[in-house]
């Protein structure tokens, strides 16, 4: 690839036979771009080509693809498939480590796939961290004037109340209440914790974790001068009223915070990755494989996700 004036926004397509190429297509279509920046698409080229409108000029591409030279069946993953997903994340990690790309969105992988390649992979986010070195990493999402980040985040429901300790949310609120600042603007953040049992444990009759574990830690959190509230009742929190004010939510656990997400803001949700040397994105949502070659995949989350990145790499 030749070397730009801008900053370049690298943008994997994730698994080929998911919807990945088809809402990446449809989001660069419509997009307008930040003075200064301009798109790099990693992914296979004659899936993404099936989507892109042929009136319209293509975005630089980069163009890999496995032994099956790009022969993938949309809504059929594969072994090959994920092979190639992670193939275009590792090239994206070299072209960021060599700065010649300064932010990255990433479609979507099913790990499941990718895993029958390289058995350990465990998502984008760990991958990521591990490529850059990086312990303190939390996956944060946004839509329109609402951002929740995660205590824990793809583990079972289990394991979710061990996992959850003093020094693990205390450096959840430091991670997040740092990229708030640094990356989005936010001068003096108001972040809400959520309790982890049934109204916040209500006083310890529904567990103790809140008087426990979240309680010291909000402590912790006030005595390094960040303004921290709670714990809240997860299940009226997300009501307009009760969250209105505050410039970040913290979930304790996976669908705790997202199912409320994804019913409010399925179509414009994005994950953005505090804690990485770089801006990264991604759409709230998977694969897809039942519908991936049908033409019906709404873009949105991956528009938002490009726009976010585009407008913080170009700030």
């Amino acid at each position: 690839m030749s070397r730009s004036k801008g900053r370049i926004l690298a943008i994997t397509l994730g698994d080929p036979a998911g919807i990945g190429p088809e809402v990446a297509a449809k989001a660069l279509s419509v997009l307008r771009w930040p003075r200064g920046v301009e798109p790099l698409v990693i992914g296979n080229e004659k899936v993404f080509d099936r989507f892109w409108p042929r009136q319209k000029d293509r975005p630089a591409f980069l163009h890999l693809a496995s032994s099956l030279r790009g022969r993938h069946v949309l809504g059929s993953p594969t072994r090959e498939s994920g092979r190639d997903s992670l193939l275009y994340l590792q090239y994206a990690v070299d072209l960021l480590k060599e700065n010649r790309v300064h932010g990255l969105v990433t479609g979507p992988v099913s790990k499941e796939s990718v895993a029958r390649f390289s058995p350990g992979f465990r998502g984008h986010t760990t991958f990521l961290a591990e490529a850059f070195d990086r312990r303190d990493v939390e996956m944060l999402f946004v839509a329109d004037d609402l951002r929740m980040v995660l205590v824990t985040r793809h583990v079972a429901l289990s394991q979710v109340p061990k996992m959850v300790t003093v020094s693990k949310l205390l450096s959840v609120l430091r991670t997040s209440h740092c990229f708030l600042v640094e990356h989005l603007r936010v001068r003096h953040p108001r972040i809400a914790v959520l309790g982890l049992n049934p109204h916040a444990g209500e006083a310890g009759h529904m567990g103790r974790e809140e008087d426990r574990v979240i309680a010291p830690a909000l402590r912790k959190a006030r005595a390094l001068d960040m303004d921290v509230q709670g714990p809240f009742p997860a299940d009226t929190f997300f009501e307009v009223g009760n969250r209105k004010g505050y410039d970040l939510i913290v979930a304790m656990y996976h669908d705790q915070g997202l199912v409320a997400l994804k019913a409010l803001y399925f179509d414009r949700l994005v994950n953005l990755t505090a804690g990485l040397p770089f801006i990264r994105t991604s759409p709230a949502h998977g694969t897809a494989f039942g519908i991936a070659g049908k033409g019906v995949a709404h873009p949105g989350s991956m528009r938002a996700a490009i726009d976010l990145a585009a407008r913080l790499v170009g700030a």
